[in-house]
C-alpha cells in the first residue's frame, strides 16, 4: 500500500523532505527523497522504498485540483495525508497545535460575501444553485490517527475545519469565523484536497498546524507572498524585515514551530504504517 504526503508549499514539509533530491553517486538512506515531473506549478518527490510519495500543490483551489488530479492519475495512493498551515479560529488552539479534520467546509468569494447560510444551506429536495458540499473525514484514518498521536503525546484536536479562497490574517475575522460556523482553523487547500480524495474514492486525512493563533494579526507581508510551491519569498522577506525585523522574527518562529509540528505528526504515522501499511 502507498502513501501520498500532499502539502501547498515546501515550508509546510520542509522538515519532513529535509534531506532533498537524492542523486546516484550520494549514498541512499532510508528517509532520503528524489525528485520527479509534476504539472507545472507543483514540485513530487518519491521516497526511496516507493511506498510514501508528496506533492506541493502550490496555494489555492486551481493548483490545488490541478496537482491533485496529476497526483491521483499518475501515483494512484491508497490513501492521502493532507498537511500544511491554519489560523486558529479557536481561542483553545496555539501556535504548533494540529487539528484533525473531522469535516470540511468551503466558503466561497471574499469575506464581503460570507453568509452563515451559505456554509450549511437549508435541506431542500433539490440542492441549491451552487451550493458547497460538507465532507466528512475518513473515520478508519481519523481513529487510526487519533490512537498515534494520543500515544506519542502530540498536541492535537479533533475539530470541523474551513477552507476560503483568500488568506485570513486578521484576528477579529478568525474569531467571527470560529464563533459563526463552527470552525476550529482556517487555511486555502484542505478542501479541496479532501473533494479530490473523495471523488477518487481515496481515504484522506487532512491535518492543519496552527501557524498563528485567533488573537493573532498575520504581518501585511504574508499577503505578498507568491502561491508557488517553492521559491519567490527571500525577496519580500527580506525587504520587510528590513523596516519590521521584530515581526518577521515572530512570523519566522511560528511558521518553524509549525513546521515542526508537521515532521513529528509525519514522522510518527508513516514510521508506524497508521495509514499506509508500511511496516
Amino acid at each position: 500500500m502507498t502513501l501520498a504526503l500532499v502539502a501547498a508549499r515546501r515550508e509546510e514539509l520542509a522538515a519532513v523532505l529535509r534531506i532533498g533530491a537524492w542523486r546516484p553517486w550520494r549514498r541512499k538512506s532510508e528517509s532520503a527523497w528524489r525528485q520527479r515531473r509534476a504539472p507545472e506549478g507543483a514540485l513530487a518527490y518519491q521516497r526511496r522504498d516507493h511506498e510514501v510519495s508528496a506533492i506541493l500543490t502550490g496555494a489555492g483551489r486551481a493548483q490545488t485540483e490541478r496537482a491533485m488530479s496529476w497526483l491521483l492519475e499518475t501515483e494512484k495512493p491508497d490513501s492521502i495525508l493532507s498537511l500544511g498551515f491554519a489560523g486558529a479560529c479557536s481561542p483553545n488552539l496555539d501556535v504548533g497545535d494540529l487539528v484533525l479534520a473531522t469535516k470540511l467546509h468551503h466558503l466561497e468569494g471574499s469575506p464581503f460575501d460570507w453568509d452563515p447560510a451559505s456554509l450549511n444551506p437549508a435541506k431542500t429536495d433539490s440542492e441549491p444553485p451552487g451550493a458547497i458540499r460538507e465532507l466528512v473525514a475518513d473515520s478508519d484514518l481519523l481513529e487510526k490517527a487519533r490512537t498515534a498521536v494520543e500515544m506519542n503525546g502530540i498536541d492535537f484536536m479533533p475539530a470541523p475545519t474551513l477552507t476560503v479562497d483568500s488568506l485570513v490574517r486578521t484576528a477579529g475575522l478568525s474569531a467571527w469565523l470560529g464563533d459563526t460556523y463552527g470552525v476550529s482553523a482556517v487555511d486555502r487547500e484542505s478542501y479541496w484536497v479532501a473533494a479530490a480524495a473523495a471523488d477518487a474514492g481515496v481515504p484522506c486525512l487532512n491535518v492543519r498546524s496552527i501557524a498563528y493563533g485567533v488573537n493573532e494579526t498575520l504581518p501585511e507581508l504574508a499577503t505578498r507572498l507568491p502561491d508557488t510551491p517553492s521559491g519567490g519569498r527571500f525577496g519580500p522577506v527580506f525587504r520587510h524585515s528590513v523596516v519590521h525585523p521584530r515581526e518577521v522574527w515572530r512570523y519566522t518562529r511560528a511558521l518553524r514551530t509549525a513546521r515542526n509540528a508537521v515532521a513529528t505528526l509525519t514522522g510518527v504515522l508513516t514510521s508506524e504504517g497508521t495509514l499506509s501499511g508500511i511496516t
